[in-house]
């Protein structure tokens, strides 16, 4: 049977990361090697780590670097003929890595993609798997564009030959945010296509509040313009057509709508790139209110109009937290 090499990596993980790390050791297929980068937490991660007690785990420890260099110091030192990244607070089902083995048939060609759903609140019991239009077998440029908005291509989500791998290369160090989707088009425009391994469920842990998926800083924006570039670049090399191009501009326009009216300068170069690619094909969206405005006067300007009413709901909850805290003295 093949190694099968699992990389996470994991920074300030101690509330999830045994849970996860328990969830990959539960597996049916049991040739597994886990490696688990330590990207300079502050927390306990590293402590909890060093207290598992199984010869598959090697738990290798570097400075903050992010969380591609903590995926390819992981990958360098892999052995496996298949790989599976993931994050240190999803969840995997006990037979996903067997049923997504026996999907490839031992090919090196393709990739396997399984069936995902998020959870909240820690409630992994809730999940729901409602299957999705492009759970199927693909093509790699079909596949990519199934959705106009972009499909799910987080990382725990499929596994991978190594033989792909290293015709793609590895995580691009510049980038935070939409750095999986920016190495994972990579990684299947290398393959011969997509296999659907029913069955093989990842748990995807959403809303936490203090998750990089939820930062709203400058860097994040401009980690998401330059993948996004990144993947505009690749796609039109392998077609130049209006879904191709649909596709892009509508992943400029989604991270466009999440920062405006804040960093002009970046905003425009997003106007720039949506013009480039055209065939925008999704709206702002919204309430009802926040619809009627929209279709009235535009998404900017509705944009503007709701963040006041939330700024003015912020500011009345500070004042009623006050006037509760006087009175208490």
């Amino acid at each position: 049977m093949p190694l099968v090499s699992i990389i996470m990596a994991a920074y300030n993980a101690e509330e999830f990361i045994l849970s996860t790390i328990e969830s990959i050791l539960n597996q049916s297929f049991k040739d597994l090697e886990i490696i688990v980068v330590n990207d300079g937490s502050t927390d306990n991660t590293l402590e909890i780590l060093n207290n598992l007690n199984d010869e598959r785990i090697t738990i290798l420890s570097q400075q903050n670097l992010g969380q591609d260099a903590a995926f390819n110091l992981g990958y360098r030192k892999s052995k496996g003929a298949y790989i599976k990244f993931m994050d240190a607070d999803d969840l995997i089902s006990p037979m996903m890595v067997e049923i997504q083995l026996q999907t490839l048939s031992g090919s090196n060609d393709y990739i396997a993609y399984g069936e995902w759903a998020r959870f909240y609140e820690n409630k992994p019991e809730e999940a729901n798997f409602e299957k999705l239009d492009y759970w199927k077998d693909m093509q790699p440029i079909d596949f990519l564009v199934a959705r106009e908005e972009g499909i799910m291509l987080q990382c725990g989500i499929m596994l991978i030959p190594r033989a792909i791998i290293e015709l793609s290369g590895l995580w691009d160090e510049r980038l935070i945010l939409l750095n999986d989707t920016e190495f994972y088009t990579r990684v299947i425009l290398k393959s011969k296509g997509i296999k659907f391994s029913e069955g093989a469920r990842l748990f995807y842990r959403s809303g936490r509040a203090g998750s990089i998926s939820g930062g709203k800083a400058l860097k994040f924006y401009e980690s998401t313009y330059l993948s996004i570039n990144l993947m505009g670049e690749l796609l039109l090399k392998h077609e130049d057509s209006i879904r191709t191009r649909r596709l892009i501009s509508n992943y400029f326009l989604i991270q466009y709508f999440q920062f405006y009216p804040k960093f002009s300068d970046l905003g425009k170069k997003h106007e720039q790139k949506i013009k480039q690619y055209g065939y925008v094909s999704i709206k702002a969206d919204g309430g009802v209110l926040f619809k009627l405005i929209r279709n009235i006067a535009g998404w900017k300007i509705a944009t503007i109009i709701k963040n006041i009413f939330y700024e003015l709901g912020y500011l009345n909850h500070i004042k009623k937290q006050n006037i509760k805290k006087s009175l208490r003295q």
